[in-house]
């Protein structure tokens, strides 16, 4: 057997000798040599070209979205978008905001290298700012060998986009300040505290001069429970007793026979125990505390005004709160 194996090896090589193939000119002629070709080979993943394909020339937009289309200045738009090119892993890419009418400039948003093949969405970096106009939104893409992006009809890789400007809201209407008060006749040391009963003074809402809707707070509020009588700190007389729903509810004015006049609001609804024009002593049962008018709870609204109770351009109201401490010592 081993004679005849050697005896067949001439026979193959003239086979072949025959048949046109060339042998290596060496002269080795071992069939099952494992030498490498001698051309170039035919291609495979680890050089780019997957399958014996060779990769695509140039990135391609298969998804690029935008939304919404409008918004307003200072929000952020949001992209969608997924670049695609056979055999590449990764491509250079950006985003570019280009103005077709004001005068803005063009905002270009580096996105770095994306991976190829995947549906991304970019964060909107904190420092871009969109100012308010019109805008074309398109994706700029770059392969490894340079080819630059090719738009598909289904995502062409733009998109419009509309900034409004931001609403401006103008600031709250502040009523101007209570003028400066006139010097006032001072302080009475002799007198009655308006409230006959337990009171405190409340917080710094009810204070004078505290902000209201369209004005100022002109008094001073003394907190005390429904039905607590109000009377007059001094003698004098009834100049005003009425009723105003959206505001003061039943109010009573003292012209004091010291020339100040002190307002009293809020009064309970037929507690008033006195009539228009008539004289009061000091200390007289006015009405009792209550919450008419414009007021969340019962207290009395008490009011020390200068030249009369509006009745001049130089009447005027002073912060009332001395004067109540003073009496109710």
């Amino acid at each position: 057997m081993r004679g005849s194996r050697r005896s067949l090896l001439p026979l193959s090589v003239a086979v072949l000798a025959t048949a046109g193939v060339a042998l290596p000119a060496s002269g080795a002629a071992s069939v099952g040599a494992a030498s490498a070709p001698a051309g170039p080979r035919s291609g495979g993943a680890e050089f780019g070209q997957p399958n014996g394909r060779p990769s695509a020339a140039r990135p391609v937009a298969t998804v690029f979205r935008i939304g919404p289309h409008t918004l307003t200045e200072g929000t952020a738009p949001r992209l969608a978008l997924r670049i695609e090119q056979y055999g590449v892993r990764s491509v250079a890419a950006r985003v570019a905001f280009r103005p077709i009418d004001g005068d803005g400039t063009t905002l270009s948003i580096d996105l770095g290298r994306v991976r190829t093949g995947r549906l991304l969405h970019p964060a909107w970096p904190r420092a871009s700012v969109l100012k308010p106009g019109r805008y074309v939104v398109a994706v700029h893409a770059q392969g490894p060998a340079g080819g630059t992006l090719l738009r598909r009809a289904h995502a062409s890789g733009r998109a419009p986009l509309t900034v409004r400007a931001r609403k401006v809201v103008p600031p709250p209407v502040v009523a101007p300040p209570v003028p400066p008060a006139a010097p006032d006749p001072g302080i009475a040391d002799d007198g009655v505290f308006p409230v006959a009963g337990p009171h405190t003074y409340g917080g710094e809402s009810a204070r004078f001069g505290a902000g209201r809707t369209g004005h100022v707070h002109e008094g001073q509020d003394v907190v005390a429970a429904e039905g607590v009588p109000v009377v007059a700190p001094l003698a004098g007389t009834i100049v005003a007793r009425d009723y105003q729903a959206s505001s003061a509810g039943f109010y009573l004015t003292l012209a004091a026979a010291d020339g100040r006049s002190f307002f009293f609001a809020h009064c309970a609804k037929d507690t008033f125990a006195v009539t228009l024009g008539q004289a009061v002593a000091a200390g007289q049962q006015l009405c009792r505390v209550g919450h008419t008018g414009d007021a969340s709870g019962p207290h009395l609204h008490f009011e020390i005004w200068i030249g009369g109770w509006r009745t001049s351009k130089d009447s005027h109201p002073v912060d009332p709160l001395a004067q109540l401490q003073a009496w109710d010592r």
